[in-house]
């Protein structure tokens, strides 16, 4: 196996650990396990983390981009050599035996240089893809109307944590109850 695809498949391997524990800490201050502070001396390791993947990635996009010029260049010298010994074949220049043995080697090495070019496009291209960032928990205010008979106003409901997967819920009688304990009583 070649190094880049060993770093490559590493990379990989440390960015998937790293994103099963973003969301296991985002999923310790969602239930409350967790206060703030706590959760952002984590995500600031975290985010180290990150950093250092996303600067061995560049490193190994350079590389390979470096392995990929070589290659194609090799592919030119073997297309040269190819054409060489067909054109010196069909000028009779060439014995059919040595012919037939160094088309062979040469067809090979072909084959296998271009096919590792195609390996090395093909992870430079997930390389340079966008990876979907985990969600951070964010704060949201949220606003309901609430309808109350004649009655129709905005109530600001208290800032929640919230990721994508949780979603807050309530029905428009809890929401007018809420409304009817946050008003002022009236004397009479």
């Amino acid at each position: 196996m070649f190094s880049w695809k060993r770093s490559f498949e590493r990379l990989n391997s440390e960015y998937e650990t790293v994103t099963k524990k973003r969301q296991a800490l985002n999923s310790l201050l969602e239930s409350g396990r967790i206060s703030r502070p706590t959760y952002e001396v984590f995500e600031s390791e975290i985010n180290e983390t990150i950093a250092e993947i996303e600067r061995q990635k560049r490193v190994l996009l350079d590389k390979m981009a470096v392995k990929a010029k070589e290659l194609e260049e090799q592919i030119k010298t073997l297309e040269k050599l190819l054409a060489n010994f067909e054109i010196q074949h069909v000028g009779g220049e060439i014995e059919e035996e040595v012919y037939q043995r160094e088309m062979a080697l040469l067809s090979m090495g072909l084959e296998s240089t271009r096919q590792e070019l195609n390996n090395i496009k093909e992870t430079i291209e997930k390389l340079t893809s966008p990876v979907a960032e985990i969600p951070q928990p964010q704060q949201q205010v949220e606003q309901k109307t609430v309808e109350g008979g004649s009655e129709t106003g905005n109530l600001e409901v208290a800032v929640v944590e919230l990721s994508p997967k949780v979603e807050a819920e309530g029905t428009s009688e809890n929401l007018q109850q809420t409304q009817e304990q946050a008003e002022p009583k009236s004397e009479a």
